[in-house]
């Protein structure tokens, strides 16, 4: 029980507690561990919302020019029509006698039969004064046929300059077009106006069925067609008052009031790309492009909320990976210090065994046989309180854990999601595997608890290779197994696995500098009154020393170079085979190489577990 004067100073105020610096350095450490997660959150979405916006950009200036050469030539189908209206004598002579009835009827039916093969909305002929003489739909409401129209642009353009165009709202009709004029001359001398008016609903029908918004800004940047009606004949920006002054004159949109769009431009880019909020707070990339001889400009809205979305989930998963990359940070010095703790357990061990032999050399010689038993017992009481240095049978576990890991962290690089979600399945079977692999150490001293069960051995063999494939593919060994899938015995997963994993590996460490790399797993039912299961395993290194062989299966003894093994796995897995029923044997092969066989009791073959 802590005393109460180390709690409490001289002047009655809290003490410091002796844990504060430690929760200090971890409170700092995990606050730059959040910080790094956030960041990399942080920049994975920043850099993906970017790079999602350029592609947006990029595929509609595509989409753009697609639609503006559909545009521009259906505008351009209908420029020669005007001037063919030059070549009809029927026409001059309307110029000449306007005020004839019967002249006009003829020329608006020969007007009527060109526009009916041509498909333009309207066709009609204008005198120098501006008054309709002739037009195709004389006979339908709403037609221009007897009005004075001196006072829209495209009249005055043509008288002036031969030729002349204009969107606008037809006074008329109400009806929104586009008009090509032409001056009708005889002998150099200005006659008359041939116009032609080009209906583009067939644009705004087919842009309400795509995806992304379409508007059309005439050279005012007033919105002329739309795939939306409500952003139709409003401007981009506030008209000025010389503006409102000639549209008052020209009077090109109707009776709408021009209200403008309220849109909010959030970033201006190259080549006319912004990106704007609109008034019902959603955000676009706008892209634009000029069409008609640059008067009109073509835009494209694409909504940003699918970017979005894709970039909080790059976001979210470059958190993920900063995570897995802790984690896994943290295991390397979680092992590091396990190495370090084991280094001086050995150690503390090697100079406890030099001390014995100090003084055993002193002992009497009639001590000296009852020492080899003394220094084996002690090696053995020393193993129980070396629990943190059985690495060994952990190394393997470990070692997939952080080949997964690091694979999880490049799949994410590259975007490979479904592979790197298989990845952290796999790192969530490790941990779970570790964690029954530290429960059941105690078997070394104590016999489990756990009850035997039927274990395929397929799958027991095949579990084993998962958790040294690191090894496997790094060392080009060639791992050829010829298992009955239909053979099970009677045992534990976990140990089992464990069990062979300590023996494949001893042959990966055997066969490292052999010239021919192989190993070969064999499992088959054994001849005999009892029913058994025989597990050869066998390499191509090099044969074991005789010497050797005879305490292969005793603790510490081993042929690794000091610090690479403690000598203790295939104590371990003979110690589990006895455990089962089983045993463990070990032989030289001819003329090089090693072989292990396990021995183990047979079960029914229904009763597979293949829960872990």
């Amino acid at each position: 029980m802590t005393d109460l004067p180390s709690l409490v100073n001289i002047k009655g105020s809290p003490a410091i507690s002796s844990v504060a610096p430690g929760s200090t350095r971890w409170l700092v450490r995990g606050a730059i561990a959040a910080g790094l997660v956030v960041a990399a959150s942080w920049l994975g979405y920043a850099v993906a919302f970017q790079r999602g916006l350029e592609h947006l950009r990029a595929a509609a200036q595509q989409r753009l020019a697609v639609e503006a050469a559909r545009l521009d030539g259906h505008l351009s189908r209908f420029e020669y029509l005007p001037s063919l209206l030059e070549t009809s004598p029927s026409v001059f002579r309307l110029l000449d006698a306007p005020g004839d009835p019967a002249l006009r009827e003829a020329v608006s039916q020969y007007l009527k039969s060109i526009n009916l093969l041509a498909g333009a909305e309207n066709l009609y002929v204008l005198g120098v004064s501006g008054d309709t003489l002739a037009a195709a739909d004389f006979e339908q409401p709403g037609t221009p046929f007897g009005q004075n129209l001196s006072y829209r642009p495209y009249v005055s353009e043509a008288l002036s300059k031969g030729r002349g165009t204009f969107f606008g709202v037809g006074i008329t009709s109400a009806r929104a077009g586009y008009y090509l004029s032409y001056a009708l001359k005889d002998g150099g001398e200005t006659r008359g106006v041939a116009t032609v008016k080009v209906n583009l609903d067939s644009f705004e029908r087919a842009w309400r069925d795509i995806e992304s918004d379409i508007l059309l800004l005439d050279e005012r940047r007033v919105t002329i067609l739309s795939s939306r009606d409500a952003w139709r004949f409003h401007p981009m920006a506030p008209l000025s008052p010389q503006m409102h002054e000639e549209i008052s004159r020209s009077k090109p949109y109707g009776n709408h009031e021009l209200t403008p769009l309220g849109w909010t431009f959030v970033a201006q880019f190259s080549e006319g790309a912004a990106r704007v909020t609109a008034e019902n707070g959603v955000a676009y990339t706008l892209s634009e492009r000029p069409i008609n001889r640059g008067l009109w400009k073509l835009v494209l809205l694409d909504d940003e909320a699918p970017t979005r979305q894709t970039a909080l989930i790059i976001g979210a998963m470059s958190g993920l990976a900063c995570i897995v990359a802790l984690l896994a940070a943290g295991l390397v010095e979680q092992r590091r210090r396990a190495i370090k703790q084991r280094l001086a357990n050995q150690a503390a061990l090697q100079a406890a065994n030099d001390m014995l032999e100090i003084r055993v050399q002193e002992r009497t010689a009639e001590l000296r046989a009852a020492q080899d038993d003394l220094v084996h017992a002690g090696k053995l009481a020393a193993l129980g309180q070396m629990s943190a240095g059985i690495v060994h049978e952990l190394n393997q576990p470990l070692a997939a854990l952080q080949t997964a890991a690091d694979n999880a962290v490049l799949l994410v690089d590259r975007g490979s999601i479904g592979d790197a979600r298989g990845n952290l399945t796999r790192i969530g079977e490790l941990v779970r595997r570790l964690g029954r692999l530290t429960g059941q150490l105690r078997t070394f001293a104590y016999k489990s608890s756990s009850p035997l069960e039927a274990v395929s051995v397929e799958h027991a063999v095949a579990e084993s290779l998962k958790i040294l494939a690191g090894r496997v593919k790094e060392g080009g060994v060639t791992v050829v197994t010829d298992v009955d899938a239909n053979i099970c015995v009677i045992a534990d997963q976990t140990r089992l696995e464990q069990l062979l994993c300590n023996i494949v590996a001893n042959a990966l460490d055997a066969v490292e500098s052999a010239d021919r790399k192989s190993i070969l797993i064999r499992a088959s039912r054994e001849q005999g009154q009892t029913a058994r299961c025989r597990i050869v395993i066998s390499n191509s290194g090099p044969s074991i020393a005789p010497d050797v062989l005879q305490r292969m299966f005793e603790p510490f003894v081993t042929t690794k170079p000091a610090g690479k093994g403690l000598g203790l796995g295939l104590m371990l897995s003979n110690h589990i085979a006895h455990s089962f029923g089983g045993e463990l044997r070990a032989r030289n092969l001819t003329p090089c190489g090693a072989e292990f066989a396990v021995t183990l009791p047979l079960a029914g073959t229904s009763e597979v577990s293949h829960e872990r």
